[in-house]
């Protein structure tokens, strides 16, 4: 993540707690923002491996509750940030699940899980202004989704994912590459920060290995199929003409002056993703980049039946995180209930 903020700046505990109070008092956002960049960085579970994805996320949501602990037109601040307390909180993620965020012009109410990533953001920030000595982190629970994972985040139908390979044909540059994206995450498994992060030196065509490093830095051998060894030596090819001189990440942009052989950013994959889904009509159910991951993961488990190589090949560190895997494999639904039906 790189140093983002003067760390010496916080160095002093007693000069840490002052600074946070004078910013709680004066609505000094940024100041708040950057206590806790400097705790993530020095004292967050991740620290120096945070990824820049992860903290533009928080930010977002601590804004949010600041602009609703501190709205711009009432004359005086709804909560004292500084002696909140659960209940507080509680008051606002009902304003997100009933209203939506606060910083939004066309607010709409907030599903379980943006709020739960909402509430882990803000405790975060709790704990950078208990480490100040400035706070208190207030108890709060996040509201519970009936709905199962396995229903809220699916896996593409085979053919639905057939359906998108075929779309992204090899005769347009970036449609080549999106494809190549396509594959690493619903054939390798890999999480889109996993893909546009993938370096040049972390791919290995002779051995037909990826060296990826995925959450917390964590870092794994995914093997690839000869197929999408092929398609990689493509787009290698390819890509020699487009890159930028020194540029490591394996995808680059391509089109537009400013970025064009730049490595591709998770925003900008994402939205190619969603437009390739609304062009060919699928269900707003499956869009989204994550659910490439969940379809390698179903078919992973399709074809081995065993959770340990599913949770080794996806790099899941609990074997029983790779259990949904199990739960999303709808073709063995539909292979079942046309075995019931042949009996009637």
């Amino acid at each position: 993540m790189g140093t983002l903020v003067p760390l010496s700046a916080w160095d002093n505990p007693s000069k840490r707690r002052l600074e946070a109070i004078r910013a709680a008092q004066e609505r000094n956002e940024e100041k708040l923002l950057e206590l806790h960049r400097a705790y993530l960085v020095l004292k967050g579970r991740k620290r120096a491996r945070l990824s820049p994805e992860t903290l533009a996320l928080y930010q977002v949501a601590i804004r949010d509750y600041l602009a609703w602990a501190w709205p711009p037109e009432a004359p005086g601040p709804k909560v004292e940030i500084l002696k909140a307390t659960g209940d507080d909180l509680d008051r606002w993620i009902h304003d997100l699940e009933t209203q939506g965020g606060h910083l939004n012009p066309k607010p709409s109410p907030l599903k379980p899980g943006s709020i739960a990533t909402y509430l882990a953001a803000v405790r975060s920030f709790y704990r950078a202004l208990a480490w100040a000595k400035a706070a208190e982190i207030p108890q709060v629970r996040a509201p519970q989704d009936p709905t199962p994972a396995h229903e809220r985040r699916p896996a593409l139908p085979p053919e639905l994912y057939q359906k998108l390979l075929l779309y992204l044909t090899y005769d347009e540059p970036q449609a080549h590459r999106d494809r190549l994206a396509v594959r690493l995450m619903g054939e390798a498994g890999l999480r889109i920060s996993e893909v546009v992060n993938l370096r040049l030196t972390e791919v290995h065509l002779g051995e037909r290995l990826l060296e990826v490093t995925g959450k917390g830095g964590k870092r794994r051998s995914v093997p690839i199929s000869r197929s999408l060894a092929e398609e990689l030596g493509r787009w290698l090819l390819l890509r020699r003409a487009h890159a930028r001189p020194g540029e490591a990440r394996l995808l680059i942009n391509l089109g537009g002056r400013k970025g064009h052989g730049k490595g591709m950013t998770e925003k900008t994959l994402r939205e190619r993703l969603n437009q390739h889904y609304r062009a060919l009509g699928f269900p707003s159910r499956y869009h989204g980049a994550h659910l490439l991951r969940h379809t390698a993961g179903t078919r992973i488990y399709r074809k081995s039946r065993d959770l340990h190589i599913t949770a080794r090949l996806l790099g899941h560190a609990n074997v029983n995180t790779s259990a949904i895997y199990a739960k999303m494999d709808m073709e063995g639904l539909f292979s079942l209930v046309d075995r019931l039906e042949e009996e009637v």
